[in-house]
Formats: C-alpha cells, structure tokens, sequence
C-alpha cells in the first residue's frame, strides 16, 4: 500500500504512524491486553447449563497452538496489532480429513486483498513475498474486521485519522531538527520597510 500524503506534506502510512510514541503506545496496549485474555471454550448441555472445556480441538487451537510458529499470546497479539493499524486481520484456514481446523496461519493486511464476483460472493488474492498471486476462497480465509462501513472491509485508523497524525509526524520532524541545532532557526534575516537614525 502506498502511504496517503496529508496536507501537512507528510505521507501518513501505518508503519510510518509507528514512529508517534502515542500511536505505539495505543496499538501496544491494545494488542497486548488482547493477547492476555484468557481462551473459554463451553459446551452446552442439555438442561440449557454449559460446561467449561479444554479436551476439544478448538481449544487447543486458541489458548494452545495456533500454528506451528507462534504461541497464542503473540498470534493473538499480531492480529489485534493489525486491527488497530489496518482495520483488517486475516488468518488462512488449514484442516485435516475430519475437518477440524489444525492451523490459522496469519497473512499480513498489506498482501491480501478483497475481490467481489459477479454472483455477490467474494474471494482473496493473496501476493506472497517472491510476487506470486494465488487465490482463495472465503472459507479458507477467516477475516476478522474492525469498524466496517459496508460489512465486507474494516476501515483504517490510520487512514481515518490521517490529518491529525501528518501534522503530529511533521511537528515531531520539525522539532528534532530544531534541537539538532541547538535550538536555533536555521538561518534568515530580518527587513525593516525604512530607514534607521544612525549606521549603527
């Protein structure tokens, strides 16, 4: 994705919001209470009640393993990472003959993208990092959305809140350039639309 140029001149992407302390603070916070949360899973009986669970394979997929290179902590906290910056996480869906789900291997915002069909169903185009396009259907690839307004994509934070963080990225710039030089302007000079008494 190409970074949005604010009218402060900044270009605004959601790597580059990163470099605001707020902006890290906020995403580090939310991912990681998110990550921190414990996984329930319940099964229902038949007088209405349930019981907590942990022998059943869902369970071993969200408070266990997600896949085979991350614990449910950082898989968790990956994705609420990606909500927050992108508005958009999406994980593709691996199953066994039984048809229970084995894995949930995330795939980054930036490589996928939407692609609606003529018939008012969707898939993805996902673009691997060697520039290989493979596409998949909607029910390989669990899509989780943040604020949504037509249901089918999450909106950008960072989009949305483009303005606000161009002119906070352009004055932290600004401000470290003004302390690089030891707090003085750059240069300039001053006019007067007249004349003084005396030379000097």
């Amino acid at each position: 994705p190409v970074a949005s140029r604010s009218s402060s001149g900044m270009r605004v992407s959601p790597d580059g919001a990163l470099r605001l302390a707020a902006v890290y603070a906020c995403v580090r916070i939310l991912s990681e209470t998110m990550a921190s949360l414990p996984v329930v899973v319940y099964r229902r009986r038949s007088d209405g009640g349930k019981d907590r669970i942990t022998d059943h394979w869902l369970y071993d997929l969200l408070a266990k393993r997600p896949n085979r290179f991350q614990n449910p902590f950082e898989w968790r906290e990956m994705l609420q990472g990606h909500l927050a910056l992108r508005g958009n996480a999406y994980n593709q869906i691996f199953t066994n003959g039984r048809g229970e789900i084995t894995e949930l291997m995330p795939i980054h915002p930036d490589r996928i993208r939407m692609e609606l069909l003529a018939n008012g169903e969707y898939r993805y185009r996902i673009s691997d990092r060697f520039g290989n396009d493979s596409v998949m259907p909607r029910g390989e690839v669990w899509h989780l959305r943040g604020l949504s307004s037509d249901g089918l994509m999450g909106m950008s934070p960072i989009e949305l809140a483009r303005e606000s963080l161009g002119m906070a990225l352009a004055a932290q710039g600004y401000g470290a350039r003004f302390f690089a030089n030891d707090a003085k302007p750059t240069g300039g000079w001053i006019e007067f639309p007249g004349s003084f008494k005396d030379a000097e």
